[in-house]
């Protein structure tokens, strides 16, 4: 018996390997004509596209998704050095509107627009919002030849949306509103002045116990996303090569930042040495916010006991003409060397649909980029917190009205000479034209790689 067994042992291996020559035993992630997309972002995209991911693969049963949430703060770097290393290339990415600009300048992204041909490009780009387009074009990167660039090419598609709105308290601000004879939310910069010095006047003069904001001078996103572009003003040359952040229309932008603190009309947050800014709102100092319309679910968590009592309006401009925000966000976007271009271009369209929009846009709160994805009935419902305030019928109007954001080279620019220049301001009460000059030559010496 014991000199059978390794006979049957061998016996029984032999049958094993003929019967699975005839028999396919490989799971559908080993079968050579399903390819894995492997799919990079931060925790809500990724929780989204592993909510809808058996959906997608039914789509098409020759793709797999693989789904690695990376923590924001560490999606630039990881993204950077696989795209360097050439090693465990993600096929998609999200990026963020104030960073994507350095991976696209160091031909790092796949140029997206030779993916979308004839009518299907039409169709595919025609189902965004126009101006958000936008803010993923840049000059044609090309590898080979590194200093040279070409015309506006799309480099991502937008996943969702921010842009700069007023948040305030409608239940102290509008009687004084109506007193100043205004009809709501004072749409220009003049008017804004007007009732923030009112506010000033009715809660102490000099030593006033309530502001219309606070303002942080080492956030430079307000800047870039509500001041800079309601001034008509703008970080870089068209062409991304220069800084322009010191001409007469940029200017105007950091003297009214200033000024909005020198008159009393917004308090200093100071990020380092004070709490939470929804302290501000919880004891009644400050009764405007500048944010995004992710914020009306912060005010919704964090401050239950003020609902009712807010509203959303534009941001104020300088002038009419000039638009109330700038626009930027999240995309999607494809790298250089991604092994997966086609599939991962397939999963970029299933993203772009209105069934993922609208279920990312219930985890986060940002405005889908999708114009037929509005056709929700989510989008005119009264808000309860804010007073039954259709809010969205304000941020669709922004979309509208808003600009682009510029994609930065180097995100130094606005990390450095930026936000220096904007303490130098409104902190140290320096003279604007002076150090904007200093900043924009800090920031041209950036571009130019010194």
């Amino acid at each position: 018996m014991n000199r059978a067994l390794p006979i049957l042992i061998f016996l029984a291996a032999l049958l094993f390997f003929f019967v699975s020559e005839k028999m396919d035993f490989t799971t559908p992630q080993e079968d050579k004509h399903v390819k894995t997309v492997k799919f990079w972002a931060f925790s809500i995209p990724a929780k989204t596209m592993l909510s809808l991911k058996t959906d997608f693969e039914e789509r098409h049963p020759d793709i797999r998704v693989e789904v690695q949430t990376i923590p924001w703060e560490s999606l630039q770097q990881k993204t950077l050095w696989a795209i360097a290393a050439g090693s465990d290339v993600p096929d998609v990415i999200v990026g963020s509107s104030e960073w994507t600009g350095g991976l696209i300048n160091s031909g790092g992204l796949e140029p997206l627009d030779k993916w979308f041909k004839g009518d299907e490009k039409d169709d595919f780009f025609k189902k965004f919002f126009p101006t958000t387009l936008g803010i993923y074009q840049y000059p044609e990167v090309r590898r080979d030849r590194p200093e040279w660039r070409g015309g506006r090419t799309q480099y991502g598609v937008p996943l969702d949306l921010d842009l700069m709105l007023i948040f305030y308290r409608a239940d102290i601000l509008d009687p004084i509103i109506t007193k100043l004879g205004m009809n709501g939310f004072p749409q220009s910069w003049e008017g804004m002045e007007k009732l923030g010095r009112a506010l000033r006047d009715e809660s102490g003069g000099n030593s006033p116990t309530r502001f219309l904001l606070y303002l942080d001078p080492d956030d430079p996103v307000p800047m870039s996303m509500a001041f800079l572009p309601s001034s008509g003003g703008h970080y870089l040359s068209p062409d991304f090569s220069r800084a322009t952040f010191n001409d007469l229309a940029s200017r105007k932008a950091f003297e009214f930042f200033e000024s909005l603190l020198t008159q009393k009309i917004a308090t200093r947050w100071e990020r380092n040495t004070m709490e939470d800014p929804i302290v501000l709102y919880k004891k009644d100092q400050a009764l405007a916010n500048i944010a995004g319309p992710w914020y009306a679910k912060v005010l919704e968590s964090k401050a239950p006991e003020q609902a009712g009592k807010w509203r959303v309006a534009l941001f104020p401009r300088r002038e009419p003409q000039f638009p109330t925000s700038g626009l930027g966000g999240a995309c999607l976007a494809i790298p250089h060397n991604a092994q997966n271009k086609r599939e991962a271009v397939e999963l970029i369209e299933y993203m772009c649909s209105d069934r993922f929009a609208l279920s990312y846009f219930q985890r986060v709160g940002s405005p889908p980029p999708i114009i037929s994805a509005w056709n929700d009935p989510v989008f005119k419902q009264p808000h309860p917190y804010f007073g039954g305030q259709v809010i969205y019928d304000v941020v669709n109007e922004a979309i509208q009205a808003a600009r682009p954001i510029q994609m930065m080279p180097n995100t130094e620019v606005t990390k450095g000479p930026v936000r220096w220049a904007l303490r130098e301001i409104a902190v140290r009460g320096a003279a604007p034209e002076e150090v904007l000059n200093k900043a924009a030559a800090r920031a041209d010496a950036i571009l130019a790689g010194h």
